[in-house]
């Protein structure tokens, strides 16, 4: 029988994030008020440890931005109520709309360059989304594989925010498909399995390596071989 959800308590959290000044804060809610549907942001942390303590309070800053947006955070024990979280690599935060995973998530904090990628996940799943082209939008639809992607970051690297973007806008658009950014510095098992040495890194399956720089139409091709 599935418990009922445990969350933890949001009002212990602070909803000041150093990664988000004021300036900040009115470029995201200029981003944010266009959204359609509401989104909910589901994250594991472990609050006993500085960066989860960070992340929750980063998502609770996201989170006041919008009256479109609901947080739920949930300790490390109570996992299972987002099983669809790989809560291998925490904190680990999930995008969900109608009370679906919309198969979007990020491993660590998306501060520094990869803020644009999480907010643009969540205005691309609330709707209207970035434009893409009906063309592009039937070849994502034809994707028939099943493909976890991995998209390996620095929070530094300009590329790595648009290959992120690009696997979840696929994610979003196509049920066999899941994106999940990991800031690759935070995961020395990560690292030392896939031998990354430079990003953005791509991984398909946890097997299929692709490296560089990569647009949604050639993500695409990929995903089609």
């Amino acid at each position: 029988m599935r418990r009922c959800p445990v969350m933890l308590d949001i009002t212990t959290i602070s909803a000041e994030s150093d990664l988000i000044d004021q300036e900040l804060k009115v470029q995201l809610s200029d981003i944010l008020k266009k959204m359609e549907d509401p989104v909910t942001i589901k994250a594991v942390v472990d609050i006993s440890r500085e960066k989860d303590l960070q992340m929750a309070s980063f998502l609770k800053t996201i989170v006041s931005l919008s009256e479109k947006l609901q947080l739920e955070l949930y300790s490390p024990e109570e996992g299972d109520q987002v099983s669809e979280l790989d809560t291998a690599f925490l904190p680990v935060t999930g995008l969900y709309k109608a009370g679906s995973y919309g198969r979007c998530a990020f491993h660590g904090i998306p501060g520094g360059k990869e803020i644009n990628s999480f907010i643009l996940a969540i205005y691309n799943l609330a709707g209207p989304g970035q434009k893409i082209s009906g063309g592009l939008k039937k070849k994502i639809s034809k994707l028939k594989t099943k493909t976890n992607i991995k998209i390996c970051v620095s929070l530094s690297c300009h590329h790595c925010p648009v290959v992120v973007t690009a696997c979840q806008q696929i994610a979003i658009l196509n049920p066999v498909i899941e994106a999940e950014m990991i800031d690759a510095a935070l995961y020395g098992d990560l690292v030392e399995k896939y031998n990354i040495e430079r990003v953005p890194m791509v991984i398909f399956n946890d097997k299929e390596i692709h490296m560089g720089n990569k647009t949604i139409e050639e993500i695409v091709t990929l995903l089609n071989k």
